[in-house]
């Protein structure tokens, strides 16, 4: 994973606990400190690799930095399963070789989704902040071309200012705090995932703005996070879109598993996005709230019937 403090990507490690526990094999869940360190995930790898694991998933940090990771698995015979981010081809015809699958969302048009929505919310007019994650993740390239294609779709509605804020809260609070200084008058921000939305709502909040209601900034994230899902129930977001992580999780480990046994698997599986308001955050919050008590890592032990009946929930979806 690329870390263990977003809970996307520990929905997506108990996704792939809970099908290697289906499963009745062993599935190690490990992870580097930051969303930039892509040395360190070449590393973890190869020690992985030198471990003798029978195959490896990869949710990299950056999309043309981890080649070498990729190189290691394919020289020692390792299936490769790339999740979440898209890697960068560079073995051009033979990459299927190298990288037979990916497991994720086509996230410019989850993005894309959300931040229609917001801008219909919104009457389509007002002043728009995008902050984007992490510029060399294709998850954030794509996350941010759908949420600016929607916006281009209103033509009242204008960015006054794209920074990114690299996935991370407490850089977004930093980044928003000096946007507001420039452009005092906001209307709404959507941001890449849900943990720069929290810090944008923090640092709009410090600068005396009011946030969600009729009349506050409209404050919108990705990914459906726990922490995304108490704000909205609070009235302070707007909105998040659920990108099925916990599935994303569980499809790799079952594509692992069917490559090792030398299995044809799909070469994309995507899963579908929710959009989540006040309406219907009361759907999410239970799954929302057993990932947030989990220890990424920890072994899952008995499963909660709602996180079952979550999953069949998000395979209907499809």
């Amino acid at each position: 994973m690329k870390t263990a403090t977003n809970a996307h990507f520990q929905d997506i490690a108990y996704g792939a606990m809970l099908a290697g526990q289906d499963l009745g094999i062993t599935v190690r869940v490990d992870n580097t400190t930051t969303e930039t360190d892509i040395e360190g995930q070449v590393t973890k790898i190869e020690n992985m690799i030198s471990a003798g694991v029978d195959a490896v998933i990869l949710t990299a940090n950056d999309s043309n930095g981890v080649s070498g990771a990729v190189n290691a698995a394919h020289d020692a015979g390792i299936p490769f399963v790339t999740a979440d981010t898209e890697i960068t081809n560079v073995w051009g015809d033979d990459v299927k070789e190298y990288m037979p699958n990916f497991v994720g969302e086509d996230y410019e048009e989850l993005a894309y989704e959300l931040a229609f929505d917001v801008c219909e919310h919104m009457g389509g007019k007002g002043n728009m902040v995008v902050l984007r994650g992490i510029d060399g993740a294709s998850s954030s390239q794509q996350r941010t071309a759908g949420i600016k294609r929607a916006i281009a779709e209103h033509p009242d509605m204008t960015i006054v200012e794209e920074q990114s804020a690299n996935y991370d809260q407490d850089t977004a609070v930093d980044t928003m705090a000096d946007i507001i200084q420039a452009h005092p008058q906001i209307d709404g921000v959507i941001c890449c995932n849900d943990l720069m939305a929290m810090g944008a709502v923090t640092a709009l909040e410090e600068s005396g703005l009011t946030v969600g209601g009729e009349d506050g900034v409209v404050v919108s994230g990705l990914d459906g996070n726990i922490i995304a899902l108490q704000s909205i129930q609070e009235g302070k977001m707007y909105s998040t879109i659920y990108d099925w992580s916990l599935l994303q999780g569980y499809y790799s480990v079952m594509q692992a598993y069917d490559l090792i046994q030398g299995k044809e698997v799909p070469e994309e599986t995507l899963t579908k996005g929710s959009i989540i308001t006040a309406e219907n955050v009361d759907d999410f919050l239970p799954h929302g709230e057993v990932i947030a008590d989990w220890q990424m890592g920890k072994p899952i032990g008995d499963v909660p019937e709602s996180i079952r009946t979550f999953i069949e929930l998000g395979k209907s979806l499809e």
